[in-house]
C-alpha cells in the first residue's frame, strides 16, 4: 500500500467499512542454484558407504506460513476521492478551479461602470489659470527678487491663499448672481437632483463648491502664485478667476490702509499733541507780557544792566577828577559840581538796581517767570520738531512696506476641458480592481489549502 493511502486513512472503531491488507511472507534469499527462491535441497552424501548407525539428515523444513493480519482504516470525508495507486497520474481536483465571477466583479464591472460614467454622463469642466506676485514697494533689490527694485512678500502671499479659501471670499462671490450661478450651476434637471443633500442651495454648499473649484499654489523659489479656478464652462472659469483676483487686490489695499493708519496715525497724533503744547505756551507768554506790560524781560534786563554799568563807569571817572582837584586845588569851585554830579549818578544807579532786583515788582521776578515760559516753549518746539521727523519717517516706512498685487499672467480662456480624464481614471479604477482581485484570489487559495 502507498504512503499516500496510509496517511489519508485514519483508524476509527465506529465505522464498518474496512480494508484488509495482507503482509507479504518472508522469503529466503535466492542462491546461485536456486534463483526462483525455493527452499534448498540436501546435497547427496559424499561417501559411498554410510557408517553404521548413520541417520540421514532431515530435509530443511518449509517455514510455517503466517496468517494475514487484518487492520481497520476509516476513510475521512476529506480523503474521499484522493486514494490512488502509485502509478496513477495526479489530477487537480475540480474544487480548486478558478472562478471567473471574481474577476468580473472586481475588475470588469467597475471598469465598465467608471468608463461609461466618465464618457457618457460626467460633465466637462474647464480650468482658468492666472499668475501673480505680491511685492513691497520701494524695497531694495534682493537675491530672490523677481522684479528689479521690488521685494517679495511671502507672508502676505500666504495671507492671500488663506483668503481664497475663506468664507469671506465665498460671501463676495455669492453676492453676485452671475458669479454664484457660474460657481454653482442649477442642478434641478440633473439625474442626481432628487437625491438628498445634492441639490441644496445653502451657504455651506456654496462654500464647499468654492473649495472644490479654487486651487492656489505658491512657488517658494520665485514667489509667484498660481490661481486655478474650475467651472462648468470656459467663460465662467475666467470670470470667477478675474473676480477673485480683483477681490484679492481689494484685500491688499485694505491691508495697506490698515498699515498706514496704524503707522502714520500715531505719528500724526504725537505731532498734534506737540502743536497744541506749543500753542498753549505761546498763549501764556502773551498773557504774561500783557499783564506785566513788558515785551521781553530778558532783553529789558540786559538794557538796565548795561545802563547801570555805564553809570558806574561815570561815577568812577568823576571820583578820579575829584581826587585830582582835591590834591592840586582844594578850593577849586568845580569840586562842588563834581560832587553833586557824582551823587546824582549814585541815585540813578540805585534806582536801576532797585528796578532789577529788590522787591516783588522788580524785573528779576518777572524775568524768572518769563524764562520758565521761554524754556517750556523751547522744549515744546523741540518735541514738535522731533514729532515732525517721526511723522516723515513713518510715511517713508509706510511707503516701503506698502503691498502691491502684480498680475503676471491674466486669466486665460481654456479651449479644452481639463476634467474628466476618462482614460486616466478608467485605468486607475481597473488597476485598483485588479489589485483587489489578486488579493482576494490569493486569500481564497490560502484558505482552501488550509482547510484541505
Amino acid at each position: 500500500m502507498s504512503t499516500d493511502v496510509k496517511n489519508s486513512l485514519v483508524p476509527h472503531p465506529g465505522r464498518t467499512e474496512t480494508t484488509h491488507v495482507k503482509r507479504s511472507e518472508p522469503r529466503l534469499e535466492p542462491t546461485d542454484g536456486n534463483r526462483a527462491g525455493r527452499a534448498p535441497t540436501v546435497a547427496p552424501p559424499v561417501a559411498a558407504h554410510l557408517p553404521a548407525g548413520y541417520q540421514a539428515p532431515r530435509p530443511l523444513a518449509e517455514p510455517r506460513p503466517r496468517l494475514p493480519e487484518t487492520e481497520t482504516w476509516e476513510l475521512t470525508p476529506e480523503a474521499a476521492g484522493t486514494i490512488r495507486r502509485l502509478d496513477e497520474v495526479a489530477v487537480k481536483p475540480a474544487g480548486g478551479r478558478e472562478r471567473p465571477w471574481l474577476f468580473l466583479v472586481c475588475v470588469v464591472l467597475p471598469t465598465l461602470v467608471a468608463g461609461t460614467y466618465l464618457l457618457a454622463f460626467a460633465p466637462d469642466l474647464y480650468t482658468a489659470e492666472a499668475s501673480y506676485i505680491l511685492r513691497k514697494g520701494g524695497a531694495a533689490l534682493t537675491v530672490g527678487s523677481v522684479i528689479p527694485g521690488l521685494g517679495r512678500s511671502d507672508d502676505s502671499s500666504e495671507a492671500i491663499v488663506v483668503y481664497f479659501q475663506s468664507r469671506d471670499a465665498a460671501e463676495h462671490l455669492a453676492a453676485d448672481e452671475k458669479l454664484k450661478a457660474a460657481l454653482m450651476p442649477d442642478t434641478s434637471s440633473s439625474f442626481f437632483s432628487g437625491l438628498p443633500g445634492l441639490s441644496e442651495n445653502t451657504r455651506e454648499t456654496f462654500y464647499r463648491a468654492m473649495l472644490d473649484s479654487v486651487d492656489v499654489s505658491i512657488d517658494t523659489d520665485t514667489g509667484i502664485s498660481t490661481l486655478a479656478v474650475t467651472a462648468s464652462s470656459a467663460a465662467d472659469a475666467k470670470m470667477l478667476n478675474e473676480a477673485l483676483l480683483d477681490e484679492a487686490e481689494n484685500l491688499v489695499n485694505r491691508l495697506n490702509a490698515r498699515a498706514v493708519k496704524d503707522t502714520i496715525s500715531f505719528a500724526e497724533t504725537v505731532v498734534s499733541e506737540n502743536e497744541d503744547r506749543v500753542r498753549d505756551v505761546q498763549k501764556r507768554m502773551t498773557a504774561f507780557r500783557n499783564s506785566e506790560s513788558i515785551l521781553d524781560p530778558g532783553a529789558q534786563s540786559t538794557g538796565q544792566i548795561d545802563l547801570m554799568t555805564q553809570l558806574t563807569q561815570q561815577v568812577t571817572s568823576i571820583d578820579t577828577q575829584i581826587a585830582q582837584l582835591t590834591a592840586s586845588a582844594p578850593k577849586n569851585p568845580r569840586l562842588a559840581s563834581l560832587k553833586a554830579q557824582r551823587k546824582a549818578l549814585e541815585n540813578q544807579i540805585a534806582e536801576v538796581r532797585q528796578g532789577l532786583a529788590g522787591d516783588d515788582t522788580s524785573l528779576a521776578g518777572k524775568l524768572s517767570a518769563y524764562q520758565n515760559l521761554d524754556l517750556e516753549r523751547t522744549l515744546a518746539i523741540q518735541a514738535l520738531t522731533n514729532a515732525y521727523a517721526s511723522l516723515e519717517q513713518a510715511r517713508e516706512e509706510a511707503f516701503t512696506s506698502r503691498l502691491y498685487l502684480q498680475t503676471i499672467a491674466a486669466p486665460n480662456l481654456p479651449e479644452k476641458p481639463s476634467y474628466p480624464r476618462p482614460i486616466l481614471w478608467t485605468a486607475i479604477v481597473a488597476a485598483i480592481g485588479f489589485a483587489v482581485y489578486t488579493t482576494a484570489r490569493t486569500m481564497g487559495k490560502d484558505t482552501m489549502e488550509h482547510s484541505a
